[in-house]
């Protein structure tokens, strides 16, 4: 397997281990696995980021759900470009995203910029900052190639 196949399969399981819906919470316990170290997140879609480790990320979300605020939630990625040098790898990472089982498409979408290194004999997640597109912030069409 090359790189950016073994990349894509953790940017896969990523996406797989942060959606839930009533029956299924997220699957945090394996989340933590796919980044090296404490692993950073920062949700950049406030005028202020909002900025995790990958527990406290878990935290926040657990948080919501145990309290009702929140009860389901999928994100896919539909489109990707990959640059690997070396151990490295960056990954430009489109998503759409539903928090409603039921929403009609299409759904939001958003970035993921991903940072990966090759330890311990396979990719990890070092960091990851994301941002939504809303009014004035569309996604660049060579994203979406």
């Amino acid at each position: 397997m090359n790189n950016i196949q073994e990349i894509d399969l953790v940017i896969k399981e990523f996406y797989d281990c942060v959606c839930f819906n009533p029956e299924h919470y997220p699957k945090y316990d394996r989340l933590q696995e796919l980044f090296y170290g404490d692993g950073k997140l920062m949700n950049c879609n406030y005028e202020k980021p909002l900025d995790f480790t990958v527990a406290s990320y878990t935290q926040a979300v657990m948080h919501q759900i145990e309290e009702g605020n929140s009860t389901f939630y999928v994100q896919q990625e539909i489109s990707d470009i990959t640059e690997v040098f070396g151990r490295t790898a960056q990954r430009i990472s489109v998503y759409e995203y539903s928090f409603e089982a039921e929403a009609i498409q299409p759904w939001k979408r958003g970035v993921n910029y991903v940072q990966l290194i090759f330890a311990e004999g396979k990719w990890k997640i070092v960091s990851m900052i994301w941002s939504d597109e809303k009014e004035g912030v569309t996604i660049p069409e060579t994203y979406l190639l």
